[in-house]
């Protein structure tokens, strides 16, 4: 599979953007059109959840309204945002307003992702700045009907700490990491993980697949979809935004319903 470096993955995806704005906006509207996407894990809890990630607020083209809705109407018992709440940080009350209308029919729970750290807002802070209203886990756990759920901090920037997230739970668990990578040290320690972070690459091309993912060389065969590793189920969401540029080819943003 041929791979760009990240300088030849923006020039194309640039060019990309404005191929797309002259010839009537295709991968911008794939950007902008939720797909819903279904998925069964092996937990055993016998409850349905919803995944989102990489909202990337405010480089991101998705509807707020059509997202919220779609997640509510699977009516899941819980929603788990796996990293890159923003962007920016200027616009983190963006996504405090959708995470609190999600919050009214579900219990939701968040794990920083790289964008969030780089905008100062670990597990402590990204908590103070979304509320009460939902649940930030850093290198924690926390007992839900049935199963333990685990969440780490970022492990693309180093900060993930996965013996002290699982150092309370027992079997069946969780997890939820930003980046794929974690399975390299999860993998036989947990039952399952959600990750986001690639994107699906964003910009798929037809035999070539994702042209860039930011992950270490060793973990690029991750780049979207259903993994087994050992024991341990993996699903890698494409993600529901977008990150610098606002465009997608073959790689639509997603919401993930999940039988758990």
């Amino acid at each position: 599979m041929v791979r760009l470096d990240r300088r030849g993955f923006l020039k194309l995806s640039g060019a990309a953007a404005v191929a797309a704005l002259a010839g009537g906006g295709t991968a911008v509207a794939e950007a902008m059109s939720l797909e819903l996407t279904r998925v069964s894990l092996s937990l055993g809890a016998g409850k349905r959840a919803v995944q989102i990630s990489d909202t990337h607020f405010s480089t991101s083209v998705f509807s707020v309204d059509e997202a919220v809705e779609l997640i509510k109407a699977e009516k899941p018992a819980y929603v788990f945002h796996t990293g890159d709440v923003v962007s920016f940080r200027r616009d983190v009350e963006r996504a405090r307003e959708m995470l609190r209308a999600v919050a009214e029919f579900a219990e939701v729970y968040v794990v920083p992702g790289n964008h969030d750290h780089w905008r100062g807002l670990g597990a402590e802070k990204l908590q103070e700045a979304l509320g009460e209203e939902v649940k930030v886990l850093g290198n924690t756990s926390v007992y839900l009907d049935g199963f333990w759920l685990a969440g780490v901090e970022d492990p693309f920037t180093g900060h993930a700490r996965l013996d002290r997230a699982l150092r309370e739970a027992a079997e069946p668990v969780l997890l939820l990491a930003h980046s794929p990578q974690i399975i390299g040290e999860a993998a036989g320690r947990v039952n399952a993980v959600l990750a986001g972070h690639t994107h699906g690459g964003q910009v798929r091309l037809p035999l070539l697949g994702a042209l860039w993912l930011p992950l270490p060389k060793e973990y690029w065969r991750y780049d979207y979809g259903k993994f087994v590793v050992g024991r341990t189920e993996m699903f890698v969401t494409r993600g529901t935004g977008t990150g610098w540029l606002p465009v997608r080819l073959n790689c639509p943003p997603e919401v993930v319903s999940l039988r758990i």
